[in-house]
């Protein structure tokens, strides 16, 4: 390993955690968007650029060099054979039964509303599919009077996509013509690129696509210095000198590029730090119910409202599946909470995710969307919990359970590392939760010392100030989770 290489990752390890925060942030508040380069894709063992035009190569008597020219070469064989046969060729090697990474999962359910991409390949698609969330793919200009801002994420691929051969991007010719043939594409990256931050992963900025894009921001803007400030996490390989530490400076002085260095092992770990961050004071609150006595009814709406107000106060955020008529109660009062006090980024607080009953879904569906409507959560409470499709089974001396949807959701925020909080005080489901909990205390030892409160107090302040006390001595320790299997 060189000595720019240590430099590179020395630096890195000291502006990590706030470039990281920062990141977190911007997702949170919904204005970073995701770019994602070929070395995501070869993390999947898809073939690199020099491997999907080695064929080529071959046939040319060409000999590829670690810089080669690889858009000539492509426009080479282009000249002596067709584009088609071109994009034939790449098309086979491409088109491979490939699966996703880790990687893809967690960056792709972090929270971006825009994903950019020069990757021909549909991992990105296939890994929003894998996690139950909707997209749109665009893929040319034609393609951008389907973007969609509410409810999809747009995936945008400005080299074009695998599954429609006459938009991929791929020879000396294509690039030439680039700008006039991806007009209004360039356009929305433009205006993204100003008004968003980018995390760009796996990127090698070879391209000039993106840089061209900043210049010409910074020239019409009449700015000396970029607009906003990116992030690039890119890899290293020990072989690093100082043209690429020179890089890196002219990234950043010109372009507003803040490099974040790593070995290819820490890649998992740094977006692991990530989603600890977009996790970070957000709380999924999970209960139902379909018929309560009146008394139990002023109760829930009583401490529905203690709740919301209360974890608003002390700056938490609140994801929610709407439960049945418990759901009225918390997104009645966050909603009262939140335009009271003047916010309109009504969705960076308020995640509403309603469990789609009316879709008829499988039981691994069923755990696929409640995984979803939990995944960026640190910590899960439970309230009442009774199921009208539960009790029809059998009752609860039958079943053990009054609202198996509501345990499956437990079980899934253990999967998931989060701080549970049943309260069990307000029975049903949530107190076979808290019976539960209490029985295996040691594995939640942040409520050794409240349980007790959860299970049997019914002043909805004082369960709501045992809420939050739980959840901020989490936060203060480090937050300790009950442990993956």
């Amino acid at each position: 390993m060189t000595k720019i290489t240590d430099k590179l990752l020395k630096d890195t390890k000291d502006k990590m955690p706030q470039a990281l925060t920062n990141i977190a942030q911007r997702i949170i508040n919904n204005e970073c968007s995701l770019f994602v380069g070929a070395g995501l894709s070869i993390n999947s063992n898809l073939p690199s650029w020099h491997q999907l035009l080695k064929p080529c190569a071959d046939e040319l008597g060409i000999k590829i060099e670690s810089k080669s020219d690889l858009l000539s070469l492509a426009q080479f064989y282009a000249n002596r054979k067709s584009e088609s046969e071109l994009k034939r060729i790449v098309n086979e090697q491409i088109d491979l039964l490939v699966k996703t990474t880790p990687q893809h999962k967690a960056l792709v359910s972090a929270g971006f509303n825009s994903i950019w991409t020069t990757n021909y390949d549909q991992l990105i698609e296939q890994s929003l599919q894998n996690v139950n969330i909707a997209y749109n793919t665009v893929a040319s200009d034609y393609d951008l009077a389907t973007v969609s801002y509410e409810g999809r994420v747009n995936v945008y691929k400005i080299n074009g996509d695998i599954g429609k051969r006459d938009t991929m991007v791929i020879t000396q010719n294509d690039i030439e013509r680039y700008e006039r043939t991806h007009h209004l594409l360039l356009t929305f990256l433009k205006k993204e690129l100003i008004s968003n931050t980018f995390f760009f992963v796996g990127y090698s900025f070879t391209d000039r696509i993106v840089l061209n894009c900043l210049c010409d921001i910074r020239e019409y803007l009449h700015l000396s210095t970029a607009y906003t400030t990116h992030y690039a996490l890119m890899v290293v390989n020990g072989k690093e000198d100082y043209r690429t530490l020179y890089f890196a400076q002219d990234l950043k002085q010109r372009y507003g590029i803040e490099c974040l260095f790593v070995n290819k092992k820490d890649i998992s770990y740094v977006i692991e730090m990530l989603w600890k961050q977009i996790r970070h004071k957000k709380v999924f609150i999970s209960g139902a119910y379909y018929s309560l006595t009146e008394k139990e009814e002023h109760f829930a709406d009583a401490l529905s409202k203690s709740l919301v107000n209360g974890l608003y106060e002390n700056k938490y955020r609140i994801s929610t599946g709407i439960g049945k008529r418990l759901g009225a109660f918390i997104t009645g009062y966050a909603n009262q909470y939140l335009i009271t006090k003047g916010i309109s980024n009504i969705s960076k607080h308020l995640s509403m995710r309603p469990f789609p009953f009316h879709l008829n879904l499988d039981e691994e569906k069923m755990h696929q969307y409640r995984t979803f409507m939990e995944h960026d959560c640190e910590a899960a409470i439970f309230m009442f919990g009774r199921s009208e499709t539960t009790e029809k089974e059998g009752s609860y001396n039958m079943t053990g359970h009054y609202s198996r949807g509501v345990y499956q959701e437990f079980k899934i925020a253990l999967e998931l590392g989060c701080v549970i909080i049943p309260i069990g005080a307000t029975g049903y489901e949530a107190k076979v939760i808290w019976d539960e909990v209490k029985k295996n205390i040691n594995n939640y030892p942040y409520l050794s010392k409240k349980v007790d409160i959860l299970g049997i107090s019914k002043d909805a302040d004082l369960l709501t100030k045992t809420v939050i006390s739980v959840l901020n001595e989490s936060s203060k320790h480090n937050r300790v989770y009950h442990k993956k299997n």
